[in-house]
This record gives C-alpha cells, sequence and structure tokens, in this order.
C-alpha cells in the first residue's frame, strides 16, 4: 500500500480496516499506518522544549499523543496536543522540575563515588546502588506522566504509583529503557549525519515504547480495565 493511502484512507482512524495486533506487532502497526503523525508529533516536542521550563509539559502532551495512538482512538493532533500541554501545567513542571533535580542529585553522587573507586574499590557500592536509584527513577517516567495527564490522583500518589509499577513492570520497563540506551548510541555513532533522525523521529519513536510498556500495567493496576474492555 502507498504511503498517500497509509496517511489518508483506512477505517477513521488512519489503519486499514480489521482487529488492531498485540504485543510488539502493534508498534510495527503504527509506525505503518501513523509514522507520519510521530515526525509531527516529534517536530512539536522538539519545539515546544525550546524554552526548557516547558519540557514536562511537551512530555505530557507527547504522552497523550502516543497513549491514543496504542489505544487505536481518534486522534486530532494539534487539539490533542495543546490540550496535554496546558492542562495542570504547573502540576506538570514541578513533578518534573523534582525529578530532574533527583536525577541531578544521584547522578552526582554516582560521579563523587566513581572518582574514588580507583582509590577505595569499597565506593563501588554505593555508586551502585545511586545508578541503580537513577535507572528506577527514570524508568518511574514511564508511568508518571501517563498518570499525570490520564489520571486524577494527586502527586505524591502518582508518583507513588509510578515507582511501584516500575517494580510490577520490570521487564518491561527494562526493555524500554534498553531501547533508549540503543538508541542513543546509534545516534553518537553516526552523528552528525543521526542529527536529522532526532530531530524527525526519536523522540516520539522512544516515548511510544515508553508508553507501550507502561500502559498495560496503568490499564490493569490503576484504571482497572479489563481485556475485554480494551477491545472495545
Amino acid at each position: 500500500m502507498g504511503w498517500y493511502q497509509a496517511l489518508y484512507e483506512g477505517n477513521g482512524r488512519g489503519e486499514a480496516p480489521g482487529p488492531r495486533p498485540r504485543g510488539l506487532k502493534l508498534l510495527a502497526h503504527i509506525l505503518r499506518w501513523h509514522w507520519w503523525t510521530l515526525v509531527k508529533t516529534n517536530i512539536l516536542f522538539c519545539l515546544f522544549c525550546l524554552p526548557v521550563v516547558t519540557i514536562p509539559a511537551a512530555l505530557k502532551a507527547m504522552t497523550r499523543v502516543c497513549v491514543l495512538l496504542l489505544r487505536g482512538e481518534v486522534l486530532d493532533l494539534w487539539p490533542d496536543w495543546w490540550s496535554g500541554f496546558r492542562r495542570d501545567f504547573l502540576r506538570t513542571t514541578g513533578a518534573g522540575a523534582l525529578t530532574a533535580l533527583a536525577l541531578a542529585a544521584m547522578g552526582s553522587g554516582v560521579g563523587f563515588y566513581g572518582r574514588g573507586m580507583a582509590e577505595n574499590g569499597l565506593l563501588a557500592a554505593p555508586a551502585l546502588v545511586l545508578a541503580a536509584a537513577m535507572a528506577v527513577v527514570f524508568m518511574s517516567l514511564f508511568s508518571l506522566f501517563p498518570l499525570l495527564e490520564f489520571s486524577e490522583l494527586k502527586l505524591w500518589e502518582a508518583v507513588r504509583s509510578a515507582l511501584l509499577l516500575v517494580l510490577v513492570r520490570l521487564p518491561q520497563n527494562i526493555a524500554a529503557l534498553a531501547f533508549l540506551a540503543a538508541l542513543t548510541a546509534a545516534y553518537l555513532f553516526a552523528y552528525p549525519y543521526s542529527t536529522f533522525v532526532l530531530m524527525a523521529i526519536a523522540f516520539a519513536l522512544f516515548w511510544l515504547t515508553a508508553c507501550f510498556a507502561a500502559w498495560p500495567g496503568l490499564e490493569k493496576h490503576v484504571f482497572h480495565i479489563s481485556e475485554e474492555e480494551t477491545d472495545e
């Protein structure tokens, strides 16, 4: 099927008629039928991140787009993006700032203990603990931003739920984190030629994968949506 048909034809969601695939096939399905939406989402994300302070709100807006794509719901890109960006802007910005501070503090600790490991091997223990804590906090973002967008939980409740879901969905979260590491390595290996890909689709592709890893756990443990309801 040609690119024109993939963009403009389908069942009203820009897709071919019939049941949607499950599992990893769903990601391939979205890439086939919604690649242009992902490109536009990536461009919006890059533009809205320029003021820096708006990065958390831009990430929440991208979360809304990615989850709607995963659920196969009707998506009107700009209205949905703007809705996700402006809703609870201060709460989202606060959550992003606190997370950034926590990651920066733990990263500084890893660097501090890492520099001392040459003289004292025992310092490897706190460095590893802090590195693991950084990974857990980062993976919690995969669930935190969908919770900020789609739930009415208070901020501390959303943070607690996101941290618990890291453990509940640990293999899926680790897989998403590994995918980010692979994307980063590919970007560095191909730099500066990879800059175009980064600006075109890389952020949206990674965050789609992160939401794919987190959303089933959110449906089951937070929103209590059954598989039958999802199929409907």
